[in-house]
Parts: structure tokens; sequence; C-alpha cells
């Protein structure tokens, strides 16, 4: 093994280039000129290259003697085995990037990535001299444009690269100046005056004109959440303050502020260039890593580096972290588990050929059995906070549909919906289950299951996932779109604060349960297996870690 960390990839070239033509373990009689052309090489430097590939312990040569004699050689080592155990050897040494280079190389990326979670464990040490974190995930470089990213596995990035104009001190349960040094909200004007020390990663200052650039982008162009900033009708610019004109009362506009996808970043940058506490290292498709930003404003992390390294497989034996989902189990088995503000749904899509409230009704009600019998949390509303408000349907009719139902599920979903499927397909519905991706068009899903999870500043994620989920954009009709932001336009204008706000959203809520858009099912929960040498890793109810809070022993 240690002679094998000495390989070059001239090397392993040059024994894959043998094992083309050779068996592992089987003396074979060859000629120097055979061995040329074989290799690729002069007569004359073929025994030198045996020589050099036998002192790496991979073959075993003995020269022919004399003109005519055959020499032997003998493949003791297979050209993949050799490459893994040099990879994982520069793995263990700390040498991360150059083992990725080196499987490049050799065209085995998706080998190697599958490899990495069973080598990184040896190689805790290294890493903590290095002061070099390393998370493994289960998926590829997600979205990091603020405004575009849809998935919690876009949001330790964000956080990590990007700051808020106003930061929500989830403790306090209240709105704090972060990029902002001052806010003054008067009627329906928010005027906020930017700090004037904030220097991008990329060396630039921090500008009133680049703040209001960032949210005039986010009013005129198309996003996912673009209906969030209807309300505001103008920005103005006077010297280091930016002044926001809303057209209505808005209890939540500052938390919009505060939200990560209102971070401000760089809109010229192909790369994600912003003001946090880590800025971008190396950005590719199966790795990607941040380093300390040392011009930080503010308290920064305490980690120099952070590695993501993307797996095929869920982690074995992740450096750090490893991440898994635990549906059915109950948060006191265990003190890694965390409840999350959310809950898996059921939700509606709405096309031409939608099913009968009848019909939807039936899959309600028989959902909901099937909930009330398992080992799970039932869920009466979406949010946590809202459980004791129970659930109550006022149409009693029902019937079995009589046709094919499509369910679409994402695959990350397909086991923990399993046993409810069943459950359905017992009481005699005919199913169609249909991937994400595999929809032949717009028009073909009944039902649609997805799990929500929430963050900490839960009255606006509650008001967030009413109009930019995908009950409102994917399950209600352009009328009932109109009727539901006409209600919820109304309640911002009766609430004076943001938590009155959120106690009359259930409103809202209750009304898309009784008119069959979506279903909440039950509570779900999420577990962290920790290393023993990485210490600040408290997740938010959205079940993400901050990295600049973390640190290693």
């Amino acid at each position: 093994m240690e002679h094998l960390h000495q390989l070059s990839s001239s090397h392993l070239k040059r024994l894959r280039q043998l094992e083309r033509k050779f068996n592992q373990n089987l003396k074979t009689e060859v000629t120097i000129t055979d061995l040329a052309e074989i290799l690729f090489c002069s007569e004359r430097n073929v025994s030198k290259l045996m020589v050099s590939l036998e002192s790496q312990g991979i073959l075993k040569w003995l020269p022919g003697r004399g003109r005519g004699n055959h020499s032997k050689l003998t493949l003791v080592k297979n050209f993949e085995d050799a490459l893994f155990d040099k990879i994982e050897g520069m793995v263990q040494g700390g040498k991360m990037n150059e083992a990725f280079i080196l499987a490049q190389q050799f065209d085995c990326v998706w080998q190697f990535q599958n490899h990495l979670p069973q080598w990184l464990d040896e190689a805790k040490q290294r890493l903590k001299q290095q002061n070099t974190l390393m998370y493994v995930v289960p998926y590829s470089l997600p979205e990091w444009r603020p405004h575009l990213a849809l998935s919690t596995r876009s949001i330790l990035m964000i956080e990590s690269v990007f700051d808020t104009l106003v930061r929500f001190d989830s403790e306090q349960q209240e709105i704090k100046p972060y990029l902002a040094h001052q806010v003054d909200v008067d009627g329906l004007q928010i005027r906020v005056r930017i700090r004037n020390n904030i220097q991008l990663h990329n060396g630039e200052m921090l500008t009133p004109e680049m703040v209001k650039t960032n949210f005039d982008m986010r009013c005129k162009t198309i996003h996912p959440y673009q209906i969030l900033f209807r309300h505001l009708v103008n920005i103005e610019v006077e010297k280091q303050w930016i002044v926001f004109y809303l057209d209505q009362h808005d209890p939540v506009f500052l938390h919009l502020l505060a939200d990560i996808h209102s971070a401000i970043f760089d809109l010229n940058s192909d790369t994600p260039v912003g003001s946090g506490a880590y800025q971008v290292e190396r950005l590719e498709p199966h790795r990607w890593s941040l380093i300390r930003n040392t011009h930080y404003f503010a308290f920064g992390g305490h980690i120099e580096r952070a590695e993501f390294w993307s797996s095929n497989e869920l982690p074995i034996s992740a450096i750090h972290v490893e991440e898994s989902c635990w549906t059915y189990l109950d948060p006191t088995d265990s003190k890694d588990i965390i409840e999350h503000s959310g809950c898996t749904v059921l939700q509606f899509p709405h096309h031409k050929n939608v099913l009968s409230n009848e019909e939807l009704s039936w899959i309600v009600h028989y959902s909901r059995a099937y909930v009330n019998g398992a080992e799970v949390r039932e869920a009466n509303s979406i949010m946590h906070c809202h459980q004791e408000k129970g659930f109550h349907l006022f149409n009693r009719g029902m019937k079995r549909p009589s046709r094919p139902v499509v369910f679409e599920v994402k695959d990350t979903h397909r086991a923990e919906i399993q046993p409810l499927l069943s459950a359905l397909r017992r009481n005699g519905l005919d199913l169609l289950i249909k991937d994400k991706a595999g929809f032949d068009s717009p028009g073909s899903t009944d039902v649609f299951y997805d799990c929500y999870a929430f963050g900490d500043d839960i009255a606006f994620q509650y008001y967030e996932w009413l109009l930019c989920g995908d009950v409102f954009t994917r399950c209600l009709s352009n009328d009932a779109k109109k009727s539901l932001l006409s209600f919820v336009d109304a309640l911002m204008r009766e609430s004076i604060s943001s938590s009155e706000f959120l106690q009359k959203l259930h409103r809202a809520e209750d009304w898309l349960i009784q008119n069959y858009y979506y279903c909440p099912l039950w509570r779900d929960h999420i577990a962290y297996r920790r290393a023993d040498n990485v210490y600040g890793t408290d997740t938010s109810s959205m079940g993400v870690m901050t990295l600049s809070n973390m640190w290693l022993e």
C-alpha cells in the first residue's frame, strides 16, 4: 500500500495500457518490441519503465538475457485497485482537490464520489490541522442565486456567502439591522441606511445604488418570490439611505427584507459574489468550497475552509455531518432529531380533468384515516403553531375515483409515502405513480406529494408558503389565485403586527383545505449524526446548520 501511494499518474497510465493486454497474476512471456508497441514508447525506454513499475509494487519483471530470449511479466495489481489505493491515500492525507483531479484524469469521477464517504473518517486529524470542515452531501451544487433558490439545500451556502439588509432575531422575535445600520418605518415609507464599510468578495464596496438595483430586479423580473414584492411601488436613494415606498400596509415587509431570498449579491457576476462571512473558493457541480472572508465587517466564521463533496449515495461515515430523515420516529427518541415547523402534504393540481370535490374528499378521508392508524404525528395545519385548531371538512359527500389517479412523487419521497399508497390501494383506489421529471404534460397530475419545512420566522414563512408554494402556483385556478391574494391583502391591512397577521393567516389555509386544494398529513423530522470533533451544529427549525457558528475541536 505504501508503494502504491507513491504512484504517479504516468505509472497509472502505463498500468492501464498493460492491463488491456495481460491478465493479472499470470506470468507471460513478452518481447521488448511488443511492450514498446503496447506502451507507445521506444524499445530503449521499455526496460526503464518496467523497473520503475516493479519498484512501485504493481508488477514483477524478469528481463530476457541474450538475443531471442523473451522477458517474463506478471501484473500483481490491477489498474482500478491501484488507482483507488492512490486516491484513498491522497484523501486520507487531506489532499482532496488533488485526489479529485486524478479521478477526473482517468474518467472515474462517479466512482470517486461513491467511495469518498468510506475514506473520510481516517482523514479527520489532517483536516483538523488544516481547520477544514468536510461536508458530504447526496446532491450536486444547489442553486446559489438567492431569488431563484427553492430548496433548503441552498440555504447553508446562501447564508454563508450573502447578507441581508436586516435579520430576524429568533430569540427576541424582532427584526434587527445588519447590512443596514439604521431602519426607520414611517407609514408606507421604510427608510434603510446602508453601512459604509461593507466590502464585497471582489473588493468592491457595497453602495445604496447596488442595493436598489437588487430590489428593482426582484420587482421587475419573473422569479419564484416576485409576488411578495407586489406592494413595493418605488425605491429611491438618498445618499446612504434607501427609501422603500409601499402602496398598502404590509406587516411582514421588513421580514421579507430579512429573508435569505432577499440577500444582496453582485448581479453582474456569474459566480456567487456577496459580502458574507464566507466567499466561494471553488464552484463545480460535484465539489464546491468556501473560505473565510477575512474582510468581513461583523463577527465571522471560525472555520477556515469548508469543502462540500457530492456523493451519489448517502454517506456511510461522513467526516463531520450525516443527515437523514426520520419521518416515523418520535422526537424524544434521539437528541439529534429535530421537528420541523412544517409537514408532509397532499396537493391537488388544477387542470381540465381535475377530480371532483367528492372524489378528492374520498382521497383526503382515506389518507387521513391512514395517518390516524400509523405511527406518525398527525398534522392539522402545515404550521405547528396552528396544530390545535383542528382539521374539519364541510363537504360530507365522497366517492371513490372511477379512473386511475396520477400521483406525482419525487424519487426522494418514494419510500416514505409507499405505506400510504398501499393503504389507498387496499381501499380500492387505482393509482399511477410518476416522478416529477417524467410527466407527459402539466395536466397529467391529480395528486402531488411533498414535504415543507420552515425557518424561525414563522409569520413570514407561513405567508411565503401561501403565495409562493406549489399550492398557490399549481393547485389554484387564476380566479382562485386572485381571490386568495385579495383575502391575504385584506388580512394585512387588518393586522397591526406580524404576529397578529400569523394568527389570521390560518383562515386562508383553512380555505385551501375546505376547497380541496391541499391536505396536511403528518409532521416530519430530521436527524443529524455529528462527528465528535465538530461543534456549533445547532440547527434552525428548518433543520439547517449555520456555517459561521461551527468550529472544529
